[in-house]
């Protein structure tokens, strides 16, 4: 028995927070980081004998930023790489920060602040629980979510101003607010929750004008669905229901919390027992923890298991940028497309969408043989763990999903991409791609879309051969399940789904046009619902219209839908233009039904893991600090160089994948520079930051050894005229924005040059803020005076030409030409110009490497 328990594990590594990564790894000297365990993993798994196993010791790993795991990271030959708790313990993996420093703002009304509060964030947790993002209405206890939940309580709209594309409500609600200009409706629309940015308000005696934030006031009230306005078929007619969020002004009880994001200033009224000298406050700082992405769908990452790890405190700040537009299921718009058939379409009548899903706190994309079993998700902002796409025979068993933003799990694509008309069936020609035999089992989903309240318990886009069964879902204010998207009875990817033996309950608590079970479109052959227990849930006072039993909306079809017990809902199928399905016997109480559905065995208890979260010590957390070494001013800062520390702390990155995919591990995009391969990844003569987007900043450790002025120059590329960036030191801005022309491509360096304020003598700590897109940034020099600027020697700015090709293709997805390798020696603009491409902007695509870049032909 030893000897078959020996051939079993092949190797086993040990990560404790208070190790350190020059250990080697044992019970008795364990690595500090999960990274580092990473890499001894990626050492030894290109053969395997057995399974390889990280074991994680109890505590708090503060992650700096989302870990990726890729098709080196996984299992060979049916052995797993495991990633696992120590028997008995609960280490727990965090992407938050801990808020400290409080003191007393305002005494008669109770008020604290924590200053220098650096990142964006729309969540707040103190001692374990939710604070509330202050609101009027006020919100409202729901212990029966669990202790220390709550729910908002809602206002309705005076009427919707189509026309002015604008919301009329009572002056009262907005009359004492004066920011008004950071406040966001949530605007409940049928089946959809809606965040909506406020511009501004107009006051016209006892009725108040509020005028949303583009871009999504013009994607609004432009849509057909759902239905803006008097709510569908109330009689008495009524409006919409909402609330509004994030003023100062609305700090008025315990629990609330308010982030001046200019000032960096938190403000905190606490609620009663709590003591802000002692209080455990954490927020979010970056939306991913875990990635697991393989290269492509003939490309995955297999064989890796995930068991009894607890994962908290995801971030999703979306909405703060441009708004959150709720379709379905907790899928936004991306944009509302022209839609003539139906007739002036900018007057609430498109029904043509592009859409995309929230970030995960866990992701996993192109991915086969995965098993995340018995771990905990918590504390997050939008979904809690999702399978995106290119998913096969995976295994999500016995986890907990508690106190979730969106959905607790998703899986599988809802539409093609993000530039595909939702109502085009998805059953793309590469199988691979589909998620395919994956089984959703013994989970427990409650108290979730607490911030996404059209969100669903588990929703699947265009799953086939999935298995959802034995879960318990509650406490959602839509769906409990959910499976299928696009409207249609067209032929699908769908087939063989089987929805059978869930306990569901306390379902669509809010929003309307929903039920317990919900599905679209055609499912195939051989789909199921069955044995489901379907009690105690209804529509709310807040809804629209009405909540309906097992739902078969539009397409629906392939399905038996037979014994499924009922208690304290509504009871049968629901239909709305189903295709073809067969029902047996959906009506009333079976009490052997209810019996077998549901957690089931070792997973009967799972719910005490709710009151044993543990809380994060962030005692061992990384520090900012710098990355090599302090530089020095005057003197040369390289731009990948940026202090370590992590997401919200040393950087701000609004993605977290390091697109470059070279010299840093963190989702900081570094690009190579000179390289040998045509990637930009091996043997490169230097790095640059790219990809960058408006708001992301990097810092960096400085010593000013002289207080004066400084001159700078800056080595940087964009193929755009959109380009720019601004310094500051400690916070404080030093010059204006400095302006990145347009250039060649993303592969040409040029400079641009500044002078900076007054800087006194000492140590600091520099951040390069992107106030524009798309500009690459390889160094800053600053000196005294102008002759003192040397120009360094520039690195490798070509892009290797080693490919055979390269396809270009305009910015609609067209296919334009193709140049040959050595036709582009002379550059891209000049090639196209050879080809008689009009100028304009393009993406240029390598046969091999299939990397893009973005080329603009007019200067």
């Amino acid at each position: 028995m030893s000897g078959m328990a020996l051939a079993a594990t092949q190797a086993t590594f040990y990560v404790a927070p208070s190790g350190n990564d020059s250990n080697k790894g044992t019970e008795q000297e364990p690595f500090k980081t999960i990274t580092q365990a990473q890499k001894a993993v990626r050492a030894i798994n290109g053969s395997m004998t057995g399974d390889i196993e990280v074991i994680l010791r109890e505590g708090t790993y503060a992650l700096p930023g989302t870990i990726g795991f890729d098709e080196r990271d996984g299992g060979k030959d049916g052995h797993y790489v495991r990633y696992k708790a120590y028997d008995g313990e609960k280490p727990l993996i965090t992407g938050g920060m801990a808020i400290t420093g409080w003191t007393i703002h305002d005494e008669a009304n109770g008020i604290w602040k924590a200053e220098g509060v650096e990142g964006r964030f729309r969540q707040l947790y103190v001692n374990g629980k939710k604070a509330v993002r202050a609101c009027f209405p006020n919100a409202i206890a729901a212990d029966e979510k669990g202790a220390g939940s709550f729910d908002h309580d809602f206002v309705r709209l005076t009427k919707v101003d189509s026309s002015g594309r604008a919301f009329d409500v009572s002056a009262d609600y907005v009359k004492n607010i004066k920011n008004i200009e950071d406040v966001e409706i949530h605007l409940m629309i049928a089946w959809s929750e809606n965040i909506l940015r406020l511009e501004k308000v107009q006051v016209n005696g006892g009725t108040a004008k509020l005028i949303p934030k583009d871009p999504e006031r013009t994607k609004l009230f432009h849509r057909a669905y759902p239905m803006l306005g008097t709510a569908f078929q109330s009689n008495p007619p009524k409006q919409q229901v909402f609330y509004l969020e994030n003023s100062y002004d609305l700090l008025d009880a315990a629990g609330e919390w308010y982030l001046d994001e200019k000032e960096h200033v938190l403000y905190y009224k606490p609620r009663s027992g709590e003591n802000m000298a002692t209080a455990n406050v954490v927020a979010p700082r970056f939306n991913t923890l875990f990635s697991v992405l393989g290269k492509d769908t003939k490309n995955k990452v297999g064989y890796m298991s995930f068991e009894g790890l607890t994962f908290a405190h995801s971030n999703y700040t979306r909405p703060s940028e441009e708004g959150f537009l709720d379709l379905q299921a907790g899928n936004f718009n991306v944009d509302v497309l022209a839609d003539p058939s139906r007739g002036n379409w900018e007057k609430l009548n498109s029904n043509k969408f592009l859409l995309w899903r929230p970030d995960a706190g866990f992701r996993v994309e192109n991915a086969h043989h995965m098993l995340v079993k018995n771990c905990t998700f918590t504390q997050m902002a939008a979904t809690g763990l999702d399978f995106v796409s290119g998913t096969n025979d995976d295994v999500i068993e016995g986890n907990v999903f508690y106190e979730i933003g969106a959905a607790g799990i998703m899986l599988g694509k809802f539409y093609q991409d993000s530039t595909t008309e939702i109502h085009i069936p998805y059953n793309p020609s590469d199988k691979d791609e589909i998620s395919t035999r994956d089984t959703i089992r013994n989970n427990l989903v409650t108290n979730v879309t607490n911030e996404h309240q059209g969100a669903v318990g588990i929703g699947a886009g265009y799953p086939r051969y999935v298995v959802i069964e034995n879960n318990e879902i509650s406490y959602t204010y839509y769906s409990g399940i959910s499976v299928g998207f696009g409207w249609t009875k067209s032929e699908t990817a769908m087939t063989n789904n089987h929805i059978n033996k869930n306990n569901i309950h306390h379902i669509s608590r809010l929003l309307c046009d929903s039920g317990p079970i919900y599905t679209l479109s055609n499912q195939g052959t051989g789909s199921e619902i069955k044995e489901n227990y379907l009690h105690d849930y209804g529509a709310s006072k807040w809804s629209d219209y009405w909540v309906l039993p097992i739902y078969l909306d539009e397409g629906s079809s392939g399905f038996t839908v037979e014994n499924n017990s009922y208690r304290n809902s509504p009871s049968g199928v629901g239909q709305n233009q189903p295709g073809q399905f067969t029902q047996r016997n959906n009506g009333g109480y079976i009490e052997s039904v209810a019996q077998a559905a549901g957690l089931q065995g070792e997973y009967k208890n799972i719910a005490d893991r709710i009151n044993n979260i543990p809380l994060p010590d962030f005692s061992n957390t990384v520090t900012q600090a710098a990355f090599k070494v302090v530089a020095t001013l005057p003197g040369i800062i390289q731009a990948e160089d940026y202090d370590v520390g992590g997401q919200s702390v040393s950087f701000s990155d609004k993605d977290f994948v390091n697109e470059g995919n070279v010299y840093r591990e963190d989702g900081v995009d570094v690009v190579g520079l000179g390289c040998s391969d045509s990637a930009m990844t091996k043997d490169c003569n230097g790095y640059a930051i790219g990809y960058t987007q408006s708001g992301e900043w990097l810092e960096y450790s400085v010593n000013v050894i002289v207080a004066s002025k400084f001159v700078f120059r800056a080595n940087v590329a964009s193929g755009l005229d959109v380009g720019s960036f601004r310094l500051f030191i400690d916070g404080k801005a030093v010059t204006d924005t400095i302006a990145v022309p347009q250039g060649e491509d993303w592969n040409t360096y040029g400079y641009v040059e500044g002078e900076t304020a007054e800087i006194a003598k000492g140590e600091h700590v520099l951040r390069i803020q992107f106030t524009g897109t798309y500009v690459n940034l390889d160094w800053i020099q600053f000196a005294l005076t102008p002759e003192e600027l040397p120009i360094p020697q520039k690195r490798g700015v070509q892009l290797n030409l080693g490919e055979r090709g390269y396809d270009v293709f305009g910015m609609d997805g067209r296919f334009v030409c193709r140049i040959e390798g050595m036709s582009a020696m002379g550059g891209f603009k000049a090639a196209l110009m050879a080809k008689g491409v009009k100028p304009g902007m393009y993406v240029v695509r390598g046969l091999e490497s299939r990397k893009s870049i973005r080329i603009n032909t007019v200067k």
